[in-house]
This record gives C-alpha cells, structure tokens and sequence, in this order.
C-alpha cells in the first residue's frame, strides 16, 4: 500500500518533469522561431537596403554621366565658336572648369551625406535587434532559471514525503513488532 503510494507520487513527479521539460522545449522553439524570424526580417531589410543603396548610387552615377556629357559638349561648342577669341575662351573654360568641380563636389556631398543616412538607419536598426535579441535571452534565462528552481523543489518535497512515508512505516512495523511480542508472538 505505501509503496503503491510512492510508486504513484514518483509517477506524478515523473509526469511533472515531463510537462515541465515539454514546456521548456516549447519555450525553445517559440524563441527559435523567434530567432529565425528576426534573422529573416534583418536579411529582408539588408536587402531592401542594399537595393535602395544600388538604386540611388546608380541614379547619381547615371546624373553624374549625363552632367559631365553636357559639360563636355558645353565646352566643346565654346571652343569651336571662340576659337579666335583665346582671352575669353580661356577665361571661359576656367568658370567652366570651376563650375564642374563645384557641381562634382555638390554631387560627392550629397552622395555622402546620403551614404551616412542609410549607415545611420542600418546601425539603428542593428542596435534595436540587439537589444531585443538580448532582452529574449535574459527572458529565456529567466524562465530556465525558475523552471530548474521550481523541479528543485518538487524534487526535495518529494524527497521529504518520501522520507516522512518511510519513517512512518518504520514505525508501524516497530510498533507492530513490540506489539506482537507483547502478545506473546500472537496478534
């Protein structure tokens, strides 16, 4: 009968670990799905980035092109009109020449700064998944943590009843026994 008992306390406890270990494999792969989504979402945006990126480095190359074949031609037509004119042709050719370099210039800060934003936005949006990575493994710590905590203490309550049953027994059977001797052997 008792041992029955602690046979069906061992399977309750048993049973309890098992529920617990199926939870926290759960809690496993919800994080791992969680994980793999994130992992997912950060390619998807890196892509999405890298896109922009390419689109707006190959609109500027494709601006810059088309403003240096004009500036080109622009000074190619002066120089075939003002070829008699050598003082204003290269007075010409210097504003020319300044001008390109200011707009090249133009041209590099804008691409700069655009280049900074999009750095910006990828170093923010880095820093953000890493917090959140973060605050997901401390969570999964956490719940380890308590889980390992609340087996412990079924174990160790298990562990007194079983030694409270144990002794219990013990008893009886010594009280049993001097009983029996009192009666002379006979119950």
């Amino acid at each position: 009968m008792i041992g029955k008992q602690i046979e069906e306390e061992n399977e309750k406890a048993e049973n309890f670990l098992e529920r617990k270990n199926h939870y926290i494999q759960l809690l496993e792969q919800k994080i791992d799905e969680r994980f793999n989504q994130e992992a997912q979402i950060r390619e998807e945006i890196g892509n999405k980035l890298l896109s922009i990126i390419d689109d707006k480095f190959n609109a500027l190359k494709n601006e810059i092109s088309k403003e240096s074949g004009n500036r080109f031609e622009c000074i190619e037509n002066l120089k075939s009109y003002l070829e008699n004119d050598v003082p204003k042709l290269n007075e010409m050719l210097n504003n020319e020449k300044i001008k390109r370099e200011e707009g090249d210039d133009a041209i590099d800060k804008k691409t700069t700064d655009e280049i900074v934003q999009v750095q910006d936005v990828i170093t923010n949006d880095k820093k953000n998944r890493e917090q959140t990575e973060e605050a997901i493994l401390e969570m999964l710590r956490v719940l380890v943590t308590k889980s390992k905590a609340d087996i412990e203490a079924e174990r160790e309550e298990r562990e007194k009843t079983e030694e409270t049953l144990i002794s219990l027994l013990e008893d009886t059977c010594s009280k049993l026994t001097n009983f029996q001797q009192d009666q002379g052997g006979y119950i």
